[in-house]
C-alpha cells in the first residue's frame, strides 16, 4: 500500500510539471551543434570585450510614448499622402489616426476544448488547442494589407499602398494624381 501511494504521488508530481522543454539542439546534426556553440562562444567574447551600455533612459521608448500620446486623440488633425507608382496619388486632411484593417477589438486567438489535443500550460497539459477567433461580425481571416482613416469631412478611406502621415501639411512639388470631388 505504501509503495502504491508513493507511486501515485510521484505520478502526480510528474504530471503537474507541465510540458518539458527539450534541448534546442535536439535533432540537429553534429556540425550544427558545433556552429551553434561557436556562435554562442564568439558572442560571449564580444560582449566581454565590448559590453553594451546600460542605459538609464531610452529615447526609442520616449519616441513611442510621444507618438502614442500625439496620435491617440480623436480630434487630432493630420495630413496623409497616399503614394503609388512613385507619385502622390491622393492627399487628405484626416481627423484621428491611421489604423490597420487587421487591428482587432478582441483577441485574435482562443483556446477551445479538444479531447484529441494537448496544450501546455503552467500547471500541466490541458485537452485544448489554439484556434483563430472569429471577427466581431462572425467572419474569419485577415482583412488584407491596408490602412484606413477618416477625413475631416468624416469620409472613410482605405488604402493598400504606401503612405506618409504628418501632423503639419507638406508642400508638394508635383500635382496629386487622384482628386476627390466633394458635393456641396
Amino acid at each position: 500500500m505504501k509503495n502504491t501511494l508513493i507511486l501515485v504521488f510521484v505520478i502526480m508530481i510528474l504530471a503537474s510539471q507541465g510540458c518539458t522543454n527539450t534541448s534546442v539542439y535536439e535533432g540537429q546534426g553534429k556540425t550544427q551543434k558545433t556552429e551553434a556553440k561557436f556562435t554562442e562562444d564568439q558572442q560571449a567574447k564580444l560582449i566581454k570585450a565590448c559590453p553594451p551600455p546600460r542605459l538609464t533612459f531610452s529615447l526609442e521608448r520616449e519616441n513611442f510614448k510621444r507618438r502614442l500620446v500625439r496620435f491617440n486623440n480623436p480630434d487630432k488633425i493630420s495630413y496623409i499622402y497616399l503614394v503609388d507608382f512613385g507619385k502622390v496619388m491622393a492627399y487628405y486632411t484626416i481627423k484621428g489616426k491611421v489604423s490597420s484593417v487587421n487591428s482587432k477589438l478582441t483577441t485574435g486567438e482562443q483556446l477551445v476544448e479538444d479531447p484529441y489535443a494537448q496544450y501546455c500550460t503552467g500547471g500541466g497539459v490541458s485537452p485544448a488547442r489554439v484556434v483563430e477567433s472569429p471577427q466581431l461580425d462572425g467572419s474569419y481571416g485577415i482583412n488584407g494589407d491596408a490602412i484606413f482613416f477618416f477625413t475631416t469631412e468624416d469620409v472613410y478611406v482605405e488604402w493598400a499602398g504606401k503612405y506618409m502621415v504628418c501632423d503639419q501639411p507638406l508642400t508638394l512639388t508635383t500635382p496629386v494624381q487622384l482628386v476627390q470631388t466633394v458635393a456641396e
